[in-house]
């Protein structure tokens, strides 16, 4: 795929993405200003669990769907058949489980909270669950076709209506924590049903038991490494409410949800892209080397991303919290570095995928596991909530290093190291000199936090961008420029990947970035 290829659809993702996440930013102040630090914790352990109960019902679907679907290329009819097939049992098996377990959700608030109070809470969110996972389920038929201006639509739509139905019961009727939850289950089924009926129109009703069983062959081993991965993602809050108390729950599920705003800005956009073409990449003679080049430039806008957000949440929880929940943005730039870790391990898990050797992931989770979790116990015991964030850290510091071990053994990318090393560390020491000027002073704070983000891509182009990086993005500019009617020249051929520093095939294992 050509470079301007890429940038159309990452700029539409990219944008959808902002407005999805900008829109329930709005979210923050509502939820803040009606439930207190403790009952937002309450929140965020049901919201994981949530996530939990995700990964259960969708049986790995959702990666299998993504990879089947690139390699039916060639045959539509297939790959209708493959998402018609998988909507149809997964809305019998989830609800089979999900019923299950709403027997057991007085249980479950035991469990969670040390008592059956929030049992109408757990069930709420069981509800909620059983059409998230359609939804999300359906939504990725819209990402394997590409159909980016769709997809945002759907999702962006979808963002402002849970906003007004949370402004509704949270903020007009005053229904507090069952209100949030209310409105999840609300927006959740309409835009559910929406969105199934406009699949369906597409794909038709089809049920093919065969390939349903080539679908649990592939996606059933990710399952043990999806649990494996939540707890990476989300054990610290349960440790949490072990150690500490739910209003320590809240204040840090607050912060790390600012701490993955890099997710939304960069990787999420650039996941929609980059499942539906990693396997063409990757076929192309020089895929090795083009894998490895995507990776420095998205860990290098993932640095970027975690600088700006790190130097202004102190400013940002101040204006759109009360001060209880002004602690969240300590623990800021240290789960950004985390997910800085996890974006490499975006690009590593192509060697798994490409070679369809998933079953090298179980393992991967769960010998990172076995770093997390005890970092976790010892951590957050000691040090409370800073314990969580720099355990988080260490944890997928070690995922990418097991990931990267394992992966170029199955298929070798060629990986940047140095390159990749030196836009994380400017970004590290711009954030930590800028840091020196006190949130307090919030004139001087901001001037000095504005100049350092500039500096960031201002270093990048002077010390570490190629000529050829240079030809292309300037190329890139000036087509953009003429499309908006900015310059009247024609439009060059559109630009390739831009030739790396190094040599296009590394001559040993360290200039591969083993």
């Amino acid at each position: 795929m050509k470079i301007g290829h890429w940038l159309k659809h990452f700029l539409v993702y990219g944008s959808g993405v902002i407005l999805m996440n900008v829109v329930p930013f709005a979210l923050i102040p509502i939820y803040t200003h009606a439930v207190a630090p403790h009952e937002y914790g309450v929140l965020e352990l049901l919201n994981r669990s949530q996530e939990l109960l995700l990964l259960l019902v969708s049986l790995g679907l959702r990666s299998t769907l993504l990879t089947f679907y690139q390699m039916e290329k060639g045959s539509p009819e297939r790959q209708r058949k493959l998402y018609s097939t998988a909507l149809l049992f997964l809305t019998g098996s989830s609800l089979l489980m999900l019923l299950g377990a709403a027997f057991f959700a007085r249980a479950g608030s035991d469990l969670l909270f040390g008592s059956p109070t929030y049992t109408q809470a757990v069930l709420l969110i069981l509800a909620a669950t059983y059409f998230e996972s359609l939804f999300q389920t359906a939504a990725l038929y819209l990402q394997s076709e590409l159909k980016s201006s769709l997809y945002v639509t759907v999702f962006a739509s979808r963002a402002v209506f849970s906003v007004l139905v949370n402004v509704v019961l949270v903020s007009w009727m005053g229904w507090g924590l069952y209100g949030i939850l209310w409105a999840t289950v609300i927006q959740t089924v309409i835009s559910t049903l929406l969105l199934l009926v406009y699949i369906f129109s597409k794909t038709g009703f089809a049920f093919d038991l065969a390939l349903t069983k080539d679908m649990m062959r592939f996606g059933l081993p990710l399952v043990p490494g999806a649990f494996a991965m939540f707890a990476l993602n989300n054990g610290d809050r349960y440790f949490l409410n072990i150690y500490t108390t739910p209003a320590d729950v809240g204040i840090y599920g607050l912060g790390y949800r600012l701490g993955m705003i890099t997710m939304s800005l960069v990787l999420m956009p650039f996941g929609k892209i980059w499942s539906a073409t990693m396997v063409d990449i990757s076929r192309e003679a020089d895929g090795p080397v083009r894998l490895g080049r995507i990776a420095t430039y998205l860990l290098a806008a993932c640095a970027f991303s975690t600088l700006g957000v790190s130097l202004f949440t102190p400013f940002v929880l101040r204006l759109l919290t009360t001060p209880a929940y002004w602690s969240a943005y300590m623990v800021v730039p240290i789960i950004g570095a985390a997910y800085i870790f996890y974006s490499w391990t975006v690009i590593i898990d192509a060697s798994f995928y490409i070679t369809k050797k998933t079953g090298y992931k179980s393992l991967i989770l769960g010998l990172s596991c076995l770093v997390i979790l005890p970092l976790y116990a010892i951590l957050i015991q000691r040090y409370g909530t800073m314990g969580a964030a720099w355990a988080t850290l260490g944890g997928f510091a070690a995922f990418a290093g097991i990931s990267a071990y394992f992966g170029q053994r199955v298929y070798r990318i060629h990986y940047e190291v140095k390159r990749i090393g030196m836009v994380v560390a400017v970004a590290a020491a711009l954030y930590l000199g800028a840091s020196l000027v006190p949130p307090t002073d919030w004139i001087t704070s901001i001037a000095v936090r504005t100049l350092a983000c500039l500096a960031y891509p201002a270093i990048l182009w002077v010390f570490f961008a190629t000529r050829g990086e240079k030809e292309s993005l300037l190329q890139l500019l000036g087509s953009l420029k003429r499309r908006l009617g900015m310059e009247p020249a024609p439009p060059p051929a559109a630009a390739e990947w831009p030739e790396a520093a190094i040599s296009p095939v590394p001559r040993n294992d360290n200039e591969a970035g083993r």
